[in-house]
């Protein structure tokens, strides 16, 4: 396969260990990056932002740049050792995440997608759903899911 590693980030602390992974990964290959983010927008209703330092809303697609800019340069700076970072592609898309997840990496002939997932188990992941886990279902390729280490909750 000459198709890209794709991680598929949500800007969370668990898609910036799976971007690191799949940097990783796609240096260990020679394979080229791509790091995909799902604005969840559906087109029949879309949606807008209002950042905290600003009095008007943006649409989430502007936001979204935005923040995958900032995401994109602390994981450069902060893993300068990656070459796959510094020429990694960087997709944008609309839609509802582990569908269009999977329908970017179809388009790309990826060879591997790498997801972020929050580890959770039992009640809560049944009621929340995940996008990991629907990602794994229906992918036509290998899914690498990296999970970040639990949380402890204080209370």
């Amino acid at each position: 396969m000459d198709g890209p590693v794709v991680a598929a980030v949500d800007f969370s602390e668990d898609s910036r260990l799976a971007l690191e992974w799949a940097a990783r990964q796609a240096g260990l290959e020679g394979a080229p990056l791509m790091i995909l983010h799902v604005v969840h927008d559906p087109a029949a209703s879309p949606g807008f932002y209002h950042k905290p330092d600003e009095k008007w809303l943006r649409p989430m697609v502007d936001i979204a740049e935005d923040m995958m800019e900032r995401f994109l340069a602390t994981a450069k700076a902060d893993h300068p050792h990656l070459p796959a970072l510094a020429s990694a592609q960087v997709k944008l898309v609309s839609g509802l995440p582990a569908g269009r997840i999977v329908e970017v990496a179809g388009e790309a002939d990826a060879r591997l997608v790498v997801v972020g997932s929050r580890g959770r188990t039992g009640l809560s992941s049944i009621l929340l759903g995940s996008v990991a886990e629907r990602v794994v279902q229906i992918c036509k390729v290998p899914v690498v899911v990296v999970k970040a280490p639990e949380h402890e909750v204080s209370g």
